[in-house]
């Protein structure tokens, strides 16, 4: 009777472990492993357990967790006194979810639902990194001597965004270069953009989609010298792929989130986050980025919409008309 009474108290009740296989898997991996039910030191009846996989969301203001997935695993069953339950796990990851970052972390949370008893939990962290073929593009900016920002792989509401500076190659000439990607079965597409010195003028931003074959991902050398090519085809020739910030869709009226500077860009490392995150968290995170006011936002975009012909850094670059 009293080890009843002490169960029901969750002394002594059944236990709950979730036991991956390992604990770091790439973007649409099969994540494997067994979770483990068992007894305590009387009879229980198990209503149910289920798993969730949640997301946790650091941005300035807050943490925010969500759950991407919930899986029902068993339905209701009596665990004996000491008897130990396997039962195996399995879970798909999707392509399109953010990697880890400072930002972004995940875990499963495993609740075992005990009928007339204190219910059991387990917690467990895993690590979501990008598939090899991914890290590949990496190497290769690494290898043109661009590094990688402590504060890469940022989430600004939309899509995840990997940054980089230059310490060789394009240093002169470049501030940063930085690109969202979308990973599909036979290439990834990335939308490069590279933001150059402006030298006091207004802010001028050069962006280019290109498609990169998986054969082409396997080696990385090849892939340094494309990459190469493209960056300096775009900063020798920055008319042809300009974007200045002014025309990222403020000025229209409203506060201008709903048009976002990589819009149209499907299938892009983050996409399914933002389908899961609420309106008021997509907002925060782009107040974050943009800071303040409409107005502060227009001024610091390089104003309003009076503002986006009369001239500038390409005029004075390319020879624009005196006025």
């Amino acid at each position: 009777m009293l080890k009843k009474i002490m169960a029901k108290m969750g002394i002594g009740s059944a236990k709950v472990d979730l036991i991956l296989h390992n604990n770091e898997y790439a973007l649409g991996d099969r994540i494997e492993g067994e979770l483990v039910i068992q007894g305590g030191a009387v009879e229980q009846f198990i209503n149910k357990i289920d798993v969730d996989f949640v997301m946790n969301l650091r941005t300035k203001k807050q943490e925010h967790k969500q759950v991407v997935s919930s899986i029902p695993l068993y339905s209701s069953f009596t665990i004996h006194a000491s008897e130990r339950k396997a039962i195996p796990f399995t879970f798909q990851l999707s392509e399109e979810l953010l990697v880890s970052s400072h930002m972004v972390s995940y875990y499963f949370v495993t609740n075992l639902d005990i009928a007339g008893g204190v219910d059991n939990q387990d917690n467990d962290y895993i690590r979501v990194v990008p598939p090899a073929r991914f890290n590949n593009i990496i190497a290769a900016f690494e290898q043109l001597g661009l590094r990688e920002k402590h504060d890469s792989r940022s989430f600004d509401g939309y899509t995840q965004e990997f940054e980089f500076f230059p310490t060789t190659f394009l240093r002169e000439q470049v501030q940063e270069v930085e690109f969202i990607a979308a990973i599909e079965r036979d290439r990834i597409r990335l939308l490069l953009e590279a933001e150059l010195y402006s030298y006091g003028r207004k802010e001028v931003e050069i962006k280019q989609e290109i498609s990169l074959p998986n054969d082409l991902l396997s080696n990385v050398q090849q892939l340094a010298d494309y990459l190469q090519q493209v960056l300096q085809e775009m900063v020798e020739n920055p008319e042809a792929y300009v974007h200045h910030r002014h025309s990222f869709g403020y000025g229209n009226g409203g506060h201008g989130h709903e048009h976002h500077r990589h819009g149209g860009f499907a299938g892009a490392i983050g996409g399914m986050a933002a389908g899961l995150l609420g309106g008021m968290v997509i907002s925060e995170l782009m107040d974050g980025m943009f800071g303040g006011d409409e107005g502060e936002t227009e001024s610091a975009l390089g104003g309003g919409e009076e503002e986006a012909d009369e001239g500038g850094f390409f005029d004075d670059m390319f020879g624009g008309e005196d006025e």
